[in-house]
């Protein structure tokens, strides 16, 4: 038999008739007439995985049908039509179409017959079989391929954004988000975000499987990640993901994926982003404008799709979105913050080194202490390494907290030799609230340590003369690099501090 379905793949990727001919064992006159008349039936590769050789060359070479004068026409146009309603099956439309014949005193096509009839149209008109879907029945979602860059303008810093999709297939109405991570909080954020933007929810979400939204999939199993099942269950949702390696059980949003990449990542790929705000304000008006763009092969367009027949059949949003609680144990630092998520957070210097809990949403962090809220932030979203500090949090100056501060790094450093003293007043400095900067004075004590106190001055007078203000991995580099070049164990010649030194010390780790 001629391989109708091979002969149609290869000519879709541009190979030649030559070629196809030899690869499927037949003639190039063959291959001719195939891809001729799959072009006047309107077929189209790709073509649905149950189509045929078969049903290819029953849809290219159709039968001489003979009509049957006794048996009432089908309105193929209206069944086509009406399938895209709610509720509508193929039973209802028979059910229907033979009180039509009965009242024209014309015999009925048996079930059976209708809906063969009926397929056999489809293919012959449609012949691509693309997947029927109800308007507002489902949400499909996944990233885009291409990712976007923001520049942080205090650090030069570049960003990766990754672009989050999603599509209502029955309209193709599309929704895009940026986000600098594609973790499940991000996801699940994306999701909530485009519930609001369509202005109301599905009762099925289609994903890929993605390990932020499925756990495992298999024949027999499928196992939902925690988070995404509680957005999904807050909203009224159904997880239905795509099978493995079946590209078609999500079509609308792989197509989705190819316009917004097209028509709105490709057009800012020249403009300069300094906030992911900015960049998803700019993904947004291209979206829009795809969305209001007229179809090529379809009367209207994707928002007037939906505002006709879908919107007002989505599923209403509840009082308020969904707010996915992150939970993290920790340990309050020296500096009496707490690290979550690349940022830190102050909570009263009392804590320092009690074991607590980071809880975190979108737009707010808490950290909880035997049961109780000792401290609330807004959530930061900059660079790695913000500090948000409440100026409450911070240690009275005659409190016993003066273990740590800015005057006692400042002595240790003076021990040292002038270049280490100008490093750490610089470091001191760098920050807005100088508590913020203990973290780095206690790196660069401990490059003493281990390195000795001569090579700790000579690195920090080379990390001078590059730059008035160095930074502690600078000077870290340079005393690394030293320790290379000079091809000796970086431990071997560290300085340690004998009794003597030890006697020096009062009690609060002072030099005396």
């Amino acid at each position: 038999m001629v391989k109708y379905r091979e002969i149609l793949r290869l000519h879709a990727m541009g190979v030649s008739i030559r070629n196809i001919a030899f690869s499927c064992r037949c003639s190039t006159a063959t291959v001719r007439a195939v891809t001729g008349r799959a072009k006047a039936a309107g077929i189209e590769w790709p073509l649905p995985e149950e189509m045929g050789d078969r049903a290819i060359r029953e849809v290219i070479y159709p039968p001489k049908s003979k009509a049957d004068p006794d048996k009432a026409p089908i309105d193929h146009d209206h069944v086509d039509a009406e399938m895209s309603r709610p509720g509508v099956t193929m039973m209802l439309l028979w059910s229907e179409y033979c009180e039509s014949a009965v009242s024209q005193g014309r015999s009925p096509y048996m079930y059976s017959a209708f809906c063969e009839r009926h397929r056999k149209w489809a293919m012959s008109r449609k012949t691509a079989m693309r997947i029927a879907h109800k308007p507002a029945e489902q949400m499909q979602v996944d990233y885009v391929g291409d990712t976007m860059e923001v520049v942080d303008m205090d650090t030069g810093e570049v960003l990766k954004v990754y672009v989050f999709a999603a599509c209502l297939p029955f309209s193709g109405k599309l929704y895009a988000k940026g986000s600098y991570d594609m973790r499940e909080e991000s996801w699940v954020d994306a999701h909530v975000s485009a519930f609001s933007f369509f202005g109301g929810t599905t009762p099925i979400l289609v994903p890929d499987n993605l390990k932020q939204g499925v756990v495992k999939h298999t024949v027999d199993e499928l196992v939902i990640n925690e988070q995404y099942r509680r957005m999904a269950e807050y909203y009224g949702c159904a997880v239905v993901p795509g099978r493995p390696r079946r590209p078609r059980d999500k079509a609308a949003v792989e197509m989705g994926v190819r316009v917004i990449e097209q028509q709105a990542i490709a057009p800012l790929r020249n403009r300069v982003f300094t906030s992911l705000d900015a960049l998803n304000a700019a993904l947004l008006d291209n979206v829009a404008r795809i969305n209001a763009r007229p179809f090529q092969k379809r009367e209207g367009s994707r928002d007037e799709i939906f505002l006709r027949q879908e919107k007002a059949l989505l599923v209403p949003l509840p009082g308020k979105p969904y707010e996915m609680i992150a939970r993290k144990a920790a340990t309050v630092n020296f500096n009496y913050h707490v690290a979550f998520d690349g940022g830190w957070y102050s909570v009263p210097f009392s804590y320092v080194r009690r074991e607590v809990e980071v809880c975190a949403t979108k737009s707010a962090v808490w950290v909880v202490c035997d049961g109780e809220r000792i401290a609330m932030h807004k959530r930061l979203h900059g660079p790695k390494g913000s500090y948000s500090t409440n100026p409450d949090h911070m240690p009275d100056a005659h409190r016993d907290f003066s273990e740590w501060n800015g005057d006692r790094f400042r002595r240790w450093a003076k021990e040292i030799g002038p270049a280490c003293a100008d490093a750490i007043e610089a470091i001191l400095s760098s920050r807005a609230v100088e508590q913020q900067s203990y973290r780095s004075c206690r790196a660069v004590m401990a490059l003493a340590d281990k390195h000795g106190r001569q090579e700790l001055e000579r690195a920090c007078a080379k990390a001078l003369s590059y730059s008035p203000r160095p930074s502690y991995k600078t000077i870290k580099s340079i005393i690394a690099k030293s320790a290379e070049l000079s091809g000796e164990d970086p431990d071997a010649g560290a300085y340690l501090r004998g009794s003597d030194y030890y006697a020096t010390l009062d009690s609060k780790g002072d030099i005396r």
